[in-house]
């Protein structure tokens, strides 16, 4: 009888301990949330709470949600945008939420055009530079994006490089003419509300001017406006040095 009830001790023994050690698998190795393209926030959820469980990052919340803000106010049953998130804008053109993983080339793949295009289209000067979160207009099922000619348009229209704080309101005011003719130069641009600093616009005006940013070279910028490092010499002579520019510098690239 005694050698029974201690062989039943030990096989409860062993049953109870496998089961522990199986809880403790499980509780390390959590299996992550699914959220797909949008989250509905719940009572206690932090911005922290949330890119865990839907495996991203507090920073790719942000970029895909600017009404978040650099407070990280969230409210309950406010629906945040994740990436991968895909909406039509009804006019041609979708806007796309760059996941982990992607590139300019597969997002262009990915939407029937190319990556010079979308780069246009986004004010993107480095193809190797996207973020996760990152909202990119792109082509509608059924529509292509046709960049803009790389010369002037008719008209005697000039180029004018955005700037931080410049919306097409601000620019057509700062030429003295409407927004909707100010529009009409820049049919490549789907929403007059979603633009970029850095992007090159159509403005009134013959000749065309460029600003000097961080990291540009006269190749960098010839390359950029579909020209030659020789044409933009020639067209300013005050650069006696192609290899000495800096960052403000205004020059004429057309």
């Amino acid at each position: 009888m005694f050698i029974k009830r201690v062989t039943q001790f030990i096989l409860v023994a062993a049953i109870v301990f496998s089961s522990l050690a199986s809880t403790g698998a499980a509780s390390a190795a959590p299996a992550r949330w699914g959220c797909g393209s949008s989250y509905t926030i719940q009572w206690g959820d932090t911005l922290g709470k949330i890119a865990g469980r839907c495996g991203t990052t507090i920073a790719a919340l942000q970029l895909a949600n600017p009404s978040i803000g650099s407070g990280n106010w969230i409210f309950a049953g406010e629906i945040l945008v994740l990436p991968g998130a895909y909406f039509d804008n009804g006019n041609g053109y979708s806007t796309y939420v760059v996941a982990a993983g992607d590139t300019l080339k597969s997002i262009a793949i990915r939407y029937g055009t190319s990556m010079a295009a979308l780069a246009n289209l986004n004010g993107i000067y480095n193809y190797n530079l996207i973020y996760q979160g990152q909202r990119l207009q792109v082509p509608s099922a059924g529509s292509s994006y046709n960049p803009p000619p790389s010369g002037p348009v008719s008209g005697g229209a000039g180029t004018y490089v955005m700037q931080w704080g410049d919306t097409m309101r601000k620019v057509a005011d700062r030429y003295g003419i409407s927004l909707s003719s100010l529009l009409a130069l820049n049919r490549q641009i789907p929403n007059p509300n979603f633009v970029y600093a850095g992007q090159v616009i159509y403005v009134p005006g013959g000749s065309s001017t460029y600003t000097v940013r961080v990291g540009d070279t006269l190749k960098i910028i010839a390359a950029r406006y579909g020209t030659t490092l020789d044409y933009l010499l020639a067209l300013n002579p005050q650069i006696w040095n192609p290899n000495v520019i800096y960052v403000g510098q205004v020059i004429r690239v057309q």
